[in-house]
């Protein structure tokens, strides 16, 4: 389904096909925010093997941060969300990545004319453990200089990383490592840089008791980082800035009562750590008085059974 929707510049992108689903409008052209049944782009919740992306976007929104080499599968809930997930006012977008393959070792590459993408994947044990790994980053500033000349002095850049092990310790236990970065950087003719990306680390452990109970622990930390700053006039050279810090613990339990009816359950812990606003001077020549606001901080705790 990926591959069939209209692509931009030849990158597919995963959340086009999700626009494609009933009750999900676009934000607006050249953007990858979802409306849902009317609601706003930030009440949605968008996971990537479970850990928050809170900027699914590259380039003016013209890609989605997710990697379609790497995607195994997206599940859409728009309403009747899983207690598993917490919630949201709109819809839970969920993005599973592919485990790597355990027989051989295999990898692709694609040149594209915005875009350029390789992927490398293989057994670490045979049959056991797999890895893969997939990079992604561009090189657009041709096509801005493109542009009429006021927009001449514009740059715009982004690259994404890609990295999973999962390893069979035995035939009940599983542990998987996910690894994802993205950093993106832009101006639009101006001296003024844009700069923004996502970090998330999640390591799990599976095990299987029998053919109908199994549990999932996992440990995760999530990262977004916002920043604009200003070097050329160094008197007032400054550089302004907020992140955004999560930590997470889930216990999650799967039972099949039968072929019609499984039952969830579990607990989880998330901890924000917030930073909302440092405005600091760049360099020593700067007269720009530093400021920052105050951290914030909230534990978010909870027990669901569904």
């Amino acid at each position: 389904a990926i591959k069939q929707v209209p692509v931009v510049f030849g990158e597919a992108d995963v959340l086009k096909v999700v626009l494609t689903m009933p009750g999900v409008k676009s934000v607006g052209e050249a953007s990858t925010g979802l409306n849902v049944r009317g609601g706003s782009a930030d009440q949605n919740l968008i996971l990537f093997n479970d850990a928050t992306i809170y900027n699914p976007a590259h380039f003016f929104g013209m890609f989605s941060s997710f990697n379609p080499e790497v995607v195994k599968d997206v599940e859409l809930y728009k309403s009747s969300i899983p207690a598993k997930y917490g919630g949201r006012l709109s819809s839970v977008v969920e993005i599973a990545s592919r485990e790597g393959n355990k027989k051989k070792l295999s990898g692709s590459a694609g040149i594209g004319l915005l875009t350029s993408r390789i992927n490398l994947e293989g057994p670490l044990a045979k049959d056991r453990s797999s890895f893969i790994l997939a990079a992604r980053g561009t090189y657009a500033d041709w096509l801005l200089n493109l542009l009429p000349d006021k927009y001449k002095n514009s740059r715009a850049g982004f690259y994404d990383v890609n990295f999973n092990i999962n390893h069979e310790l035995n035939k009940k236990n599983t542990l998987f490592f996910t690894a994802y970065l993205s950093r993106d950087r832009f101006n639009l003719n101006s001296d003024t840089s844009y700069r923004y990306g996502n970090q998330n680390l999640s390591l799990k452990w599976k095990h299987i008791f029998n053919n109908r109970l199994y549990f999932l622990i996992s440990g995760e930390y999530d990262h977004y980082q916002y920043k604009i700053s200003s070097d050329k006039d160094q008197v007032n050279a400054y550089a302004l800035g907020f992140d955004i810090n999560q930590y997470y613990f889930k216990t999650h339990f799967n039972y099949y009562l039968s072929n019609k009816h499984t039952l969830e359950f579990g607990i989880s812990s998330l901890y924000y750590k917030l930073h909302p606003g440092l405005y600091e001077p760049i360099g020593k020549e700067s007269l720009v008085a530093k400021d920052e606001m105050q951290a914030e901080q909230a534990l978010e705790s909870a027990a669901y059974i569904s």
